[in-house]
């Protein structure tokens, strides 16, 4: 009997697995433009099936509406803008974990990072070692503001951490400026700069594969101890450091799950932290959560209930760092200590909202390869429905403070 249920049961989910080959199958092939709009036609009929809520913010009408006017022009673009016309549709659900993504082989050779005046290279090739730590005025002669107001309606442009998290991305990314009409050739663009002494000047910059940038880059990534703490380890999802001096416990939490390199869990190592502030004299509990993507929540729970009873759990010694890199599930962890806790927080706006969808899954559109991303959950944490989590101190990092190698958010807590 049980063979044959076995049976019955594996005929049943071959029968599945064939009925939806056959689904796909139909979406596949034909000319460019007809594999585009094939893929168009699946991404319409699969996104909201699989999407929780997919019609949270715009109704099912304005969704088709996109989608069919961006396949009636597929004929008239090129492959760059039917990729930025799917990037903005995505955008437009309101879902920051609702995107798509196409691989690109090529990437211009900089690394960009948005300062409180504004955007700047903060990592090159020898070959344009000129521009390292200069700051950004134009692509193709067009200036960074209007090339951000073409970028923004590709991204869920909830909040001002969204956008500075986005947008230095896109700005080495000539497909992207391709598909926003920035640059005519992927290959080459002219970059405009300006000095630290307000000089401009132009370099010529060519694209080359992504993959052997890092190599080539000026500035090592792997950032030794003359570098502030927390641009330390970034390899690892967790970490914390003792600084006797100001009796500090510094928690640096990079991503919610635990390390897989790594001989300890991260509840052991939870455990081990704990148990060594048990045993040390601790004035501060310092928790930097500015460059934590998420996860899952669940291991911030042992350490709120480790706080409950403690003189650490006040204003004055509890800290959580957060910026416009917390997202996902540290945006879970943030609120819950925010509810649970004492702590000051300070650092960023973040670009993650308090309650959010999540849990991510995603599929392929059948020709171009395009993965689409999208939620399966709804995440409450907050009663308050706040398109960010604004810390309690608001301190935005400088240029000049990333080339002296200063933290000033962590200088403030220590000072605090």
């Amino acid at each position: 009997m049980n063979k044959f249920v076995k049976l019955v049961f594996g005929f049943i989910l071959f029968s599945f697995a064939i009925a939806a080959a056959g689904c796909e199958s139909e979406y596949l092939g034909g000319d460019r433009n007809t594999k585009w709009k094939k893929d168009l036609s699946y991404m319409q009929k699969a996104l909201p099936k699989k999407h929780v809520n997919l019609f949270f913010k715009i109704n099912e009408e304005k969704f088709n509406d996109e989608i069919n006017t961006l396949k009636n022009s597929v004929d008239n673009l090129n492959d760059d803008e039917i990729a930025a016309g799917i990037y903005k549709i995505t955008a437009s659900i309101g879902d920051s974990h609702t995107s798509a993504y196409k691989e690109t082989l090529n990437a211009d050779p900089m690394e960009f990072y948005y300062f409180k005046e504004g955007v700047y290279v903060v990592n090159t090739t020898s070959e344009y070692k000129k521009a390292l730590y200069a700051k950004l005025i134009k692509i193709n002669g067009k200036d960074i503001k209007n090339i951000q107001e073409a970028i923004l309606p590709l991204i869920v442009n909830d909040n001002e951490g969204m956008v500075k998290k986005s947008v230095p991305k896109y700005l080495s990314n000539p497909e992207i400026l391709h598909g926003i009409k920035v640059v005519s050739d992927t290959n080459k663009a002219v970059f405009t700069f300006q000095d630290s002494n307000g000089k401009i000047f132009n370099l010529n910059v060519s694209s080359m594969d992504k993959h052997k940038i890092s190599e080539k880059f000026i500035v090592n990534e792997t950032y030794n101890s003359s570098y502030p703490l927390y641009m330390q380890k970034k390899n690892l999802n967790y970490w914390y450091k003792y600084l006797s001096d100001e009796k500090t416990v510094y928690f640096k939490y990079n991503k919610c799950q635990s390390d897989e390199d790594s001989d300890k869990s991260i509840e052991d190592f939870i455990a081990q932290m704990l148990s060594f502030m048990n045993t040390h004299t601790v004035d501060k509990f310092v928790i930097d959560m500015r460059d934590n993507s998420g996860g899952s929540d669940k291991y911030i729970k042992p350490i709120i209930d480790w706080l409950k009873n403690k003189k650490l759990n006040n204003k004055n010694h509890l800290f959580v760092i957060v910026g416009r890199n917390t997202f996902s599930s540290a945006i879970v962890d943030t609120s819950l200590l925010k509810k649970d806790t004492n702590a000051t927080f300070v650092g960023e706006t973040t670009s993650g909202k308090p309650n959010h969808y999540g849990a991510v899954k995603e599929f392929e559109l059948p020709n171009s390869k395009m993965e689409i991303s999208y939620s399966t959950q709804f995440n409450k944490s907050s009663n308050n429905n706040s398109t960010t989590f604004a810390p309690d101190k608001i301190i935005e990092l400088s240029i000049k403070d990333y080339m002296n190698k200063t933290d000033p958010v962590l200088n403030y807590i220590l000072k605090f």
